[in-house]
C-alpha cells in the first residue's frame, strides 16, 4: 500500500493530528479498532476502507486487526497484485515490534527480492520512528530494538528456515515458495507466554500468508482450501477495496472499470490506488488475468489443458437426465469401465466410468495409490461395490513384459477375469476427446464426475501446458496420471476385437 507522507521523527508518547476525535501515542498499546485505525494513519499515512465494499471480501484494515489484536489463529491473506498487502505485513511488523516487547518477526518471501520489499517498507519506518531505541546497529537483513523486540529477513531455504523459533513468520508472496520450505516453514513458531511480572500478556505464535492467486494448483490455492476446512481465516480483498473514491463528475457509462464496479467506487472505495492506474492495468492485460489477479475471483486458466471444465456444470452425483429424444448411440456399451494408468513409483490410478446407452460418461469413483504391486491393486479394485466391468481401458504400454514376472500387466488384468482393450494413440488425440465431452462443437456436454473423485477434479482443474520449448505438450508434473487414467477410457473404450486393440 503506497504511503502517500510521512511524518517527522515522534518521540515516545507524542501524538500527531487526531483521527475522529481519537487521541493515540506512537509507542501506546492499541486498545480497540478505533485506535488502531487512528494509529494507523496517523503515523504511517495509510489509506483504506473499514469494511469490504465487495460482497464477501474484507477491508486490508481486517488484516491489521487480526494481526494486532491476537486471536491466536493463523491467517491468509488473498489480495490483488499491487493491492497493499507488502506494505501492510511490513505495518504489522512496525506495530508488533513497538507494542509487544519481547516479540520476534521474521519475514520470509517467495524469493530473497521478495523478503526484502516487505523489508524495504519497513526500515524507513523503523529509522523515522525508532532511530534512538536501536539496540545496537540497524543490520541489512535484522535488528533489535531496546525493548527485546527484533525482526529479521529469512532467504527461501530449508536451511534458513529450520531451526527458527519465532512469534511472527510473515510470508510474502507464497505462491512463488517452494512446497518444502512451506511445510519446514509451519513448524517454526513458539508462543511466548503472558509475563507476570510486566504484565505483558502472551504473544500467539501464528504464521501469515500473504500472495495473490492465480494458479490453478498452485501452493496458495492449497493453502486457501486447506485453510477453509481447517478453520484457519482467509481475508480476502480485490482491487475495489483499494481504489480512490470516485469523483461525482466521472461518467460510469464510459468507464471501462464499470463492468466490475457498478457504482461502487462513488459510495463505498475510499483507498489509495488511482482510478486511471486501475483502468490503465485493466487495458494492459486479459479479462483473464484481470480476473484472477486483480478481482480476485479465481485462479486464472491461461495454459489449462481443459479450459472447459467447469466444477459447476460437470461435477455433479448421477448423469443429468436425458434430453427427450436423446438418440441411444449403443445400448450394448452400456455399463461400467475402468480407466487404467500403470504405475510404481508414480501412482497406480483407476477410475470406474459409467456409460450410458446415450454415450454419456460419468467418472464415479477414484483409486490413486504409489508403491503397491499389481496384486495389490487388482485386490482394491474388487473391494469396491460397483460390480463387474464391461471392459478395462488401460496404457498399451502394459502390454510389455515385465523383466521380472515374464509377463505383461495387461495378461495379468486379462488372467485376474478382466476383459482388457487398449489402443496407441497419439497424446492431442485423447486430449481433444476428452475436450469434446466437456463441450462439443455444438454446446452438448457428456462427461461428468462425481465430487468424491477429489484428485481426478483436481487434476482437471490443473492440467496444464509445460515450458514455452514444449508449449504443445502437457506438463509431467503429477495431474496427468490420472488424466491419462481417462483418456485411456476415451480412446479405448470403442476399441474392437482383433488387430485394433483387444489383448
Amino acid at each position: 500500500m503506497t504511503v502517500l507522507a510521512r511524518g517527522v521523527t515522534l518521540a515516545q508518547g507524542d501524538i500527531m493530528d487526531r483521527e475522529e476525535g481519537v487521541d493515540i501515542g506512537l509507542w501506546e498499546r492499541c486498545a480497540n479498532e478505533d485506535q488502531l485505525y487512528a494509529w494507523v494513519q496517523n503515523f504511517l499515512q495509510l489509506r483504506m476502507p473499514r469494511r469490504g465494499v465487495c460482497a464477501g471480501h474484507q477491508s486490508p484494515f481486517e488484516y491489521l486487526k487480526h494481526a494486532y489484536f491476537e486471536p491466536g489463529k493463523d491467517v491468509v491473506v488473498w489480495a490483488p497484485r499491487g493491492g497493499g498487502k507488502t506494505r501492510l505485513g511490513a505495518a504489522a511488523t512496525l506495530l508488533d515490534l513497538l507494542h509487544k516487547p519481547g516479540v520476534c518477526v521474521r519475514i520470509l518471501g517467495g524469493s530473497l527480492e521478495q523478503s526484502l520489499r516487505m523489508w524495504e517498507h519497513l526500515l524507513p519506518d523503523i529509522t523515522i520512528y525508532c532511530k534512538d531505541k536501536i539496540d545496537g546497529k540497524l543490520g541489512a537483513r535484522r535488528f533489535r530494538l531496546v525493548n527485546g523486540s527484533s525482526a529479521g529477513v529469512v532467504t527461501q531455504s530449508q536451511r534458513a528456515v529450520r531451526g527458527l523459533r519465532v512469534q511472527k513468520l510473515r510470508c510474502d508472496e507464497v505462491e512463488m515458495f517452494d512446497r518444502r520450505v512451506w511445510e519446514a516453514a509451519q513448524l517454526i513458531t513458539k508462543t511466548r507466554p503472558a509475563d507476570a511480572k510486566t504484565g505483558e500478556p502472551a504473544i500467539s505464535g501464528v504464521v501469515e500468508a500473504f500472495s495473490t492467486l492465480h494458479r490453478p494448483g498452485g501452493l496458495m490455492e492449497s493453502i486457501v482450501d486447506n485453510a477453509k476446512e481447517t478453520g484457519v481465516r482467509v481475508i480476502r480483498w480485490c482491487v475495489l477495496e483499494v481504489l480512490q473514491k470516485c469523483p461525482r463528475e466521472r461518467d460510469c457509462a464510459a468507464c471501462p472499470l464499470d463492468e466490475d464496479c457498478h457504482g461502487i467506487a462513488k459510495k463505498d472505495c475510499d483507498g489509495f490506488l488511482s482510478i486511471d492506474d486501475a483502468i490503465a492495468m485493466k487495458r494492459r492485460v486479459s479479462r483473464e488475468t484481470w480476473e484472477a489477479e486483480m478481482l480476485c475471483r479465481r485462479p486464472s486458466r491461461t495454459g489449462r489443458v481443459f479450459g472447459t471444465f467447469d466444477v459447476d456444470v460437470h461435477v455433479r452425483e448421477e448423469l443429468p437426465a436425458a434430453d427427450a429424444g436423446s438418440p441411444q448411440i449403443d445400448p450394448k456399451a452400456e455399463g461400467m469401465y475402468l480407466g487404467i494408468d500403470f504405475g510404481f513409483r508414480n501412482p497406480f490410478v483407476c477410475l470406474w466410468i459409467w456409460r450410458d446407452r446415450h454415450g454419456r460418461s460419468i467418472v464415479i469413483d477414484e483409486y490413486v495409490q504409489s508403491e503397491v504391486d499389481l496384486a495389490g491393486h487388482i485386490e482394491a479394485i474388487r473391494a469396491r461395490p460397483h460390480g463387474g466391468a464391461v471392459r478395462v481401458t488401460c496404457d498399451p504400454a502394459g502390454c510389455a513384459r515385465n523383466e521380472q514376472t515374464g509377463t505383461s500387466n495387461v495378461q495379468r488384468l486379462r488372467d485376474a477375469g478382466f476383459k482388457v482393450a487398449c489402443r496407441a494413440s497419439r497424446i492431442p488425440d485423447g486430449l481433444e476427446m476428452i475436450r469434446a465431452g466437456l463441450r462439443s462443437g455444438t454446446g452438448q456436454v457428456s462427461l461428468f464426475i462425481h465430487p468424491r473423485c477429489k484428485q481426478l477434479i483436481l487434476a482437471m482443474r490443473t492440467y496444464h501446458y509445460g515450458d514455452r520449448d514444449r508449449a504443445e505438450v502437457p506438463a509431467k508434473d503429477g495431474p496427468d496420471h490420472l488424466v491419462d487414467a481417462l483418456r485411456y477410457y476415451f480412446v479405448s473404450r470403442d476399441a474392437g476385437e482383433g488387430k485394433v486393440g483387444w489383448y
